[in-house]
């Protein structure tokens, strides 16, 4: 009876935790919901614009995740039980869909390769990113690949300031996966297909479906399980509460750079295409 009673007064504490630094970051999160660069979002050539940079931010979730799955699973040989069964359990069913989703029965999928044709669809241009991914594969690293490809600074950047994450302690990659990208994906997209309802010409199917699954899964699956990946990594360290509170904060604010970037190439076609210097 006390052991039980000192489980749920522990995981209490937890959730109180937890609540305060969603709290804290509550201005941070606002300010990305707000951004501008959702309501440009209404013509075609704008769309293009935005997936051209977007999908850079679509793989380099994958590096914040991979992270989580190396470092909390046994990915090597020889294999090794898991020490943290619940975090490898989330992760691994988070891994699962992201690169294999079941969109259609019997027709599997990455996100990323869904995002790809979607871009395809609208016309936007993927050289790119297949350029970069081109160069992964020869053995380039992250930073001399995204060196070699033509995209915004901002884009730049902001798969590096992701790439630093990488290196910092697990419930810091946690935070920044769930707070900073994961938890605050289906507001955003929200944004996105609320300004795409009031698009004529073209019905971006494929992107629709990215979307739709990333909303649905993210807000009813991933989210959920990402908070208990994140209480379960913090437990009731406070020290490492305030870690995740600073590097999901820093996660917004890097997204928040990259739409300021995406809204600036917008703005500078508008300009050219309308004839003002």
């Amino acid at each position: 009876m006390l052991r039980q009673r000192r489980f749920h007064e522990d995981e209490f504490q937890v959730n109180c935790l937890y609540i305060q630094i969603v709290e804290n970051m509550n201005s941070a999160r606002i300010n990305l919901i707000n951004h501008p660069v959702y309501k440009r979002l209404n013509t075609l050539e704008s769309l293009q614009i935005f997936m051209e940079s977007h999908v850079f931010a679509v793989w380099d979730f994958m590096l914040l995740l991979k992270t989580l799955q190396r470092r909390l699973t046994s990915v090597d040989v020889p294999w090794l039980p898991p020490t943290d069964i619940l975090s490898a359990r989330l992760i691994n069913d988070i891994v699962l869909v992201e690169e294999t989703d079941e969109i259609a029965p019997g027709c599997y999928t990455s996100h990323f390769d869904l995002y790809l044709k979607a871009m395809v669809e609208i016309g936007a241009d993927t050289s790119q990113i297949k350029n970069f991914i081109y160069f992964l594969r020869k053995g380039f690293t992250i930073e001399q690949a995204i060196s070699y490809v033509s995209i915004p600074e901002s884009t730049r950047a902001f798969v590096l300031s992701t790439l630093a994450i990488t290196s910092k302690s697990n419930h810091e990659v946690a935070a920044s996966f769930l707070l900073g990208r994961e938890d605050i994906i289906p507001t955003m997209f929200r944004q996105i297909l609320a300004s795409l309802s009031h698009s004529y010409g073209f019905t971006c199917d494929s992107f629709r479906l990215y979307l739709d699954r990333h909303t649905h899964i993210d807000e009813e699956q991933h989210s959920p399980m990402g908070q208990q990946l994140l209480k379960n990594l913090c437990g009731e360290d406070v020290s490492k509460w305030e870690q995740a509170l600073h590097s999901a904060e820093n996660s917004l604010k890097a997204r928040y750079s990259l739409w300021d970037g995406v809204l600036q190439s917008i703005q500078a076609k508008s300009l050219v295409q309308s004839g003002v210097d």
